[in-house]
């Protein structure tokens, strides 16, 4: 018996939010969404020997928790932002270096120095069918000397001696869409108001979230209402993650059948 292949989309977000309490409550409880993810990451991880000493770069976390400062040259792609014209004009404004790629991709703003901080972590999947684009990253630039860039939301890509920041995205499988709506519309109600994504469409699910929570902050309050959805957001990943490993389970049984 063959398993019918999973259908994938990629989500792509950004987000601006330059109040480092607001960041820090933000982050607090995305590390509740890592451990959970970890916790099942962990349950299907082998054994690895050890490769030190011989030219192999050791496996990425789990978990990465960001608070560095990195030297140039920072390539910041003028995609982090929902209007990259705007941040561009801004870049050139200040007196910042900006390329255009010949190949048409995003203008490419350059700085010597940034500081980063926030949380980027792995999500479980137990087909793990994209190793290389499974992670969600929360790195916040703090850049107050350039406020347009200060407080938006990146990837962190470091290659030949470069960083790369671009807008964070994600390969999804068609059981995680539902339920990244759902985190992503409480990020944006909820804690950073200028908060974007898209999967097939911009803010996609969001407008039938935001009528759910607004009545949950009417009864309850708006505190206990972000506590009790982020809950909600909690379980509904664990009952993804279980379906998930059963659906695997039966698929390997049957394949040995």
């Amino acid at each position: 018996m063959s398993s019918v292949p999973m259908s994938c989309v990629d989500v792509v977000w950004k987000g601006n939010c330059r109040d480092p309490k607001v960041r820090y409550r933000l982050l607090s409880y995305l590390h509740r969404l890592a451990h959970l993810s970890d916790g099942y990451l962990r349950q299907g991880e082998r054994p690895q020997l050890s490769l030190v000493g011989e030219g192999h770069t050791p496996p990425r976390p789990n978990i990465e928790v960001v608070d560095e400062v990195l030297s140039g040259p920072i390539m910041i792609s003028s995609a982090i932002a929902p209007h990259p014209e705007r941040l561009v004009a801004r870049a050139r404004e200040a007196g910042l270096s900006v390329t255009e790629p010949d190949d048409g991709s995003p203008h490419v703003i350059m700085l010597d120095e940034v500081l980063l901080r926030g949380l980027d972590f792995k999500l479980f999947d137990p087909r793990d069918l994209h190793p290389d684009d499974n992670r969600m990253s929360f790195v916040f630039v703090e850049c107050p000397e350039h406020h347009f860039l200060d407080g938006r939301l990146v990837e962190v890509t470091k290659k030949d001696g470069e960083v790369h920041l671009a807008e964070p995205r994600l390969r999804l499988q068609t059981y995680l869409e539902d339920w990244t709506d759902c985190l992503f519309s409480w990020t944006r109600f909820f804690v950073v108001g200028d908060f974007w994504w898209q999967r097939h469409e911009e803010l996609q699910g969001y407008a039938d979230y935001r009528g759910v929570f607004e009545e949950l902050q009417t009864t309850r309050g708006s505190d206990e209402a972000m506590e009790a959805t982020f809950d909600a957001v909690l379980s509904t990943f664990t009952q993804h993650a279980e379906h998930g490993i059963d659906e695997v389970r039966s698929l390997a049984k049957a394949g040995k059948a």
